[in-house]
């Protein structure tokens, strides 16, 4: 076995790899070449950024629009006389329920008993329709409108406090403004 040579590496005469060498190309990985992915991928989100960026401060720079509150809806004097009326009829039903509760007088005491619970039963009733007819009513005198209200919030705690068995100075005090109120009412709606 003669041994050659070449560009100063020493070869066995071997026309074949030792055996258990790697036939083909080099063992070594070949470098590939570098995939321009990433920076393209890279430049697309610098810009992306960029112009998310100038959206927002555009956006914070940009004046805010002035809110103008509504303004207050003018009536026709027919649509304000259709509410007096309405709020009127209203309160004049609300006085005749309690009249007619009012009046009634029980011959024993379990008569007694049903009919201040109808009496209370009535007072809560007459100052949830009274409210209501009020804000199906927007057209109502500001006036007449404050004193059906104010009449409402009397006749609750009128409720609240027999309810609560308040005791008898406690609804007298109640008592002398909702009468005050409803004769005022009275007179407001003529």
């Amino acid at each position: 076995m003669a041994l050659r040579q070449t560009a100063g590496i020493a070869f066995c005469g071997m026309s074949q790899p030792p055996y258990g060498s790697p036939v083909g190309p080099s063992a070594w990985p070949v470098p590939a070449k570098p995939s321009r992915l990433p920076l393209v991928l890279s430049i697309v989100a610098i810009v992306i950024g960029l112009v998310v960026g100038g959206i927002a401060v555009v956006a914070l720079l940009k004046p805010v629009p002035k809110t103008e509150s509504p303004a207050a809806k003018v009536y026709t004097e027919q649509e304000v006389a259709d509410a007096k009326k309405a709020v009127c009829d209203a309160f004049d039903r609300g006085q005749k329920t309690l009249d007619v509760t009012g009046a009634k007088v029980g011959a024993n005491p379990s008569d007694s008993f049903t009919v201040a619970v109808n009496s209370r039963v009535a007072i809560g009733a007459i100052s949830t329709y009274w409210r209501s007819i009020l804000q199906r009513h927007p057209a109502t005198p500001n006036e007449i409108a404050t004193m059906l209200s104010s009449l409402a919030d009397l006749y609750e705690n009128i409720l609240l406090t027999q309810l609560g068995e308040g005791s008898r100075a406690d609804l007298d005090a109640l008592y002398g403004p909702a009468d005050d109120s409803t004769s005022r009412m009275t007179q407001a709606c003529k």
